[in-house]
């Protein structure tokens, strides 16, 4: 069975995006040769990404689709025409189910907070890799919203990336 990563960063008071979706606190970190190849690492193991449909529009505001070389699955309550290698979904978990039918590469779960609640909740992420980023933001938008989940994860390793503290959990 592919596993399903969560390759995150995050503030150290736990927010993924200031209150209006930004995350300019990451630019410090940008072009970081620790941070650049931990990402690589990431992306040599999988084939295949789903996020969020707000996490959609933040990325297609940024210009050219990053993940051109993979399947891009989108999370939204009002699915709209697939596009070449983005796919609109609304239930995770027969997605989940469809994609551990086929062979492939772990699946990399880029975000928001909605979408990572829904899969805590059906118990479907297998790993977390959190970057901690040194800022505190005193708001905006959590990691971890308020759900209804409980997982117990053992810790695999702790990696400082100039900085940014990557730590890996496996689900138990």
């Amino acid at each position: 069975m592919r596993k399903k990563v969560l390759y995150i960063a995050a503030t150290l008071d736990g927010y993924i995006a200031d209150s209006n979706d930004g995350f300019s606190f990451l630019s410090p970190y940008d072009g970081l040769e620790s941070v650049a190849q931990s990402y690589q690492s990431l992306l040599s193991r999988i084939d295949t990404i789903i996020m969020g449909r707000k996490t959609y529009d933040v990325i297609q505001k940024m210009g050219q689709w990053p993940y051109q070389e993979m399947k891009s699955y989108v999370m939204t309550s009002h699915p709209e025409k697939d596009l070449d290698k983005i796919f609109f979904r609304s239930d995770i978990q027969k997605l989940i189910h469809e994609l551990d039918q086929k062979s492939g590469k772990d699946i990399w779960i880029v975000g928001g907070g909605t979408l990572i609640s829904s899969m805590l909740e059906l118990h479907m992420i297998d790993e977390f890799q959190i970057a901690f980023v040194p800022i505190l933001l005193g708001s905006g938008k959590p990691l971890f919203p308020q759900a209804n989940y409980m997982e117990n994860l053992d810790f695999v390793k702790m990696e400082n990336l100039d900085g940014l503290i990557l730590l890996t959990y496996r689900k138990k």
